[in-house]
């Protein structure tokens, strides 16, 4: 096929795709919610015919040859072998190609094509949501509201469009695809439990108002009130406590004393991405995410398959990931604490998770546990099917495990959060040391376990005909 005929294709194909087309009908339904500018409209939507032409000159070179492979594919169509990865991630979704077993990629028959892009209910229904709200930061007319921990789709406002698809880390996930993006090289997991990084440490807040407040070594709190006072972020995007019984809201906070007043850990899922748009909404542009693993999940994805969108939205200066084995609705906490350990939610100081045992301690400084493995169970559905421990994909990685109480493990993945780690320890707001290698060994059986536990349970989803998330 001449590269002409191939391009006018591909162009053609593109124009009628299913995201292009919903979002150029729901151009009324869009502007008037007041989300997106006319230009911004139209700049998501040029993205939108740009991003699937490309795909479809991927689809094209596949369906020319009998088995071809991700390097043979990039030569072909002239892109990077990222590129082509991301859009064989895509295309293996909507069902237009598969990879073999062998590592060849393959077209399937048009026929066999499924409806891509749904609404995220399926996602919802099936019990894989995790809470992260980022299908409501990039809905683009606000019909996702979050209502009794789970997103709900208003369908008189809903235009079908498939967005919040997109941007779920439970739809499509390509992990490998980000690893190695970040990473600069392919990542082994199974050598690589922690997955890769560039510096490990134990770490502790070297600021006195932040000990006073802090979870652990208060390293979270002191990378951002570094970020607020260098002024290098407009705002940044945590979790606070709602009410007296623990119930909580994903905050948007804009200064220092604000960062104070949300420090330390909750345990319950809040939607902590979907504050994005009020970050739009309320004219800042660069911001501090801390999250879940499957909160900056989300974020990541959206970087690869939707970055005009992202780019509405704010500049993300850096991404500060949370180990998490595993999180509880607000149900499930009442149980663990009232019901398993005998204390009022209303009489709690701070949770923790420490070797093994989910610790309660009261206002008046008792401290009761349990097992961890006792309360699993209680755990939401959907924290059962995720493979990361430490957070693998955010620039800096914090948690307790590895070190000693009042210090934090920390795991810096990237240049971007190597850079703000070293300069935020220059200007003293922390200090570190090497992580020993008895801590590591311990994070890195952890993470393995996770990971394999959780990767079988997928498969055994996958087994029963039920809808799984990719990992690939």
């Amino acid at each position: 096929m001449s590269e002409l005929r191939r391009r006018v294709d591909a162009i053609t194909e593109a124009a009628d795709s299913f995201r292009v087309r919903a979002f150029f009908t729901g151009e009324k339904e869009i502007l008037e919610a007041g989300k997106f500018s006319k230009e911004e409209y139209e700049r998501y939507l040029d993205y939108l015919l740009e991003d699937e032409f490309r795909r479809r000159l991927v689809l094209g070179v596949i369906r020319e040859g009998n088995g071809l492979t991700i390097d043979e594919i990039a030569h072909r169509a002239e892109f990077s072998r990222l590129e082509v990865i991301r859009h064989i991630n895509a295309l293996r979704y909507e069902e237009l190609a598969e990879r073999k077993s062998d590592g060849l990629v393959v077209a399937k028959r048009e026929e066999q094509r499924k409806v891509p892009y749904e609404k995220i209910k399926f996602i919802v229904e099936g019990g894989l949501c995790t809470g992260c709200g980022g299908c409501i930061a990039a809905c683009p007319v606000y019909a996702i509201n979050f209502i009794n921990e789970k997103p709900v789709i208003d369908e008189d406002k809903c235009i079908g469009c498939g967005i919040c698809n997109v941007h779920c880390p439970r739809t499509f996930f390509p992990i490998s695809l980000i690893r190695e993006s970040l990473k600069g090289s392919p990542v082994d997991v199974e050598t690589e439990g922690v997955s890769f990084y560039r510096q490990a440490f134990t770490a502790q807040t070297a600021k006195e108002k932040v000990k006073q407040v802090c979870q652990d070594g208060g390293i979270v709190t002191s990378i951002l009130a570094y970020l607020f006072d260098r002024g290098m972020i407009d705002c940044a995007i945590g979790v606070r406590k709602a009410d007296e019984e623990w119930r909580t809201q994903a905050a948007l906070v804009t200064n220092v004393d604000e960062l104070l007043g949300i420090a330390g850990t909750k345990y319950t899922v809040t939607p902590s991405i979907s504050l994005l748009e009020e970050v739009k909404r309320r004219g800042f542009r660069r911001v501090a995410v801390v999250g879940v693993p499957c909160q900056i999940h989300t974020v990541r994805k959206a970087e690869v398959y939707s970055s005009e969108l992202l780019s509405f939205l704010g500049e993300i200066v850096v991404l500060i990931g949370i180990f998490c084995m595993e999180n509880f609705g607000h149900t499930a906490l009442r149980e663990i604490v009232e019901g398993r350990l005998g204390v009022k939610l209303e009489d709690v100081a701070k949770f923790n998770i420490e070797k093994g045992k989910f610790y309660v301690h009261t206002m008046s400084g008792e401290e009761r546990s349990i097992p961890t493995k006792e309360i699993s169970v209680l755990a939401r559905h959907a924290c059962h099917y995720c493979p990361d421990l430490t957070n693998e994909l955010a620039d800096i990685s914090v948690g307790s495990i590895g070190s000693s109480k009042g210090w934090s493990t920390v795991l810096i993945r990237t240049k971007r959060g190597e850079k703000i780690f070293e300069e935020a320890m220059k200007e003293g707001y922390l200090i570190a040391n090497s992580l020993p290698d008895a801590g590591m060994e311990l994070l890195q059986k952890l993470a393995k376990g996770k990971r394999k536990r959780n990767l079988e349970a997928l498969s055994e989803r996958a087994k029963e005909g039920k809808y799984a998330t990719l990992i690939v």
